[in-house]
């Protein structure tokens, strides 16, 4: 092979090496998001749960009441 094919051929095994680890660490990111976002939808389940909870406690029931005119 001619010197510049050589060149050729190194520069694009460099750039697929570079694209790899970009792929790789983009890999990490959205592995790591998806572990966040389960995290933060449990979390939002339970916040939830426990406002509703507080609005029941906090809400007087509403009593049942005869009507006056009985």
């Amino acid at each position: 092979m001619s010197n510049d094919q050589d060149a050729r051929i190194e520069k694009l095994e460099t750039d697929l090496a570079h694209a790899n680890h970009t792929l790789d660490e983009l890999n990490d990111v959205v592995f790591d998001q998806g572990k966040q976002i389960a995290r933060l939808t449990r979390k939002l389940a339970d916040m939830t749960d426990q406002m509703e909870e507080l609005i029941e406690n906090a809400l007087p029931a509403h009593a049942v009441e005869k009507p006056p005119h009985y």
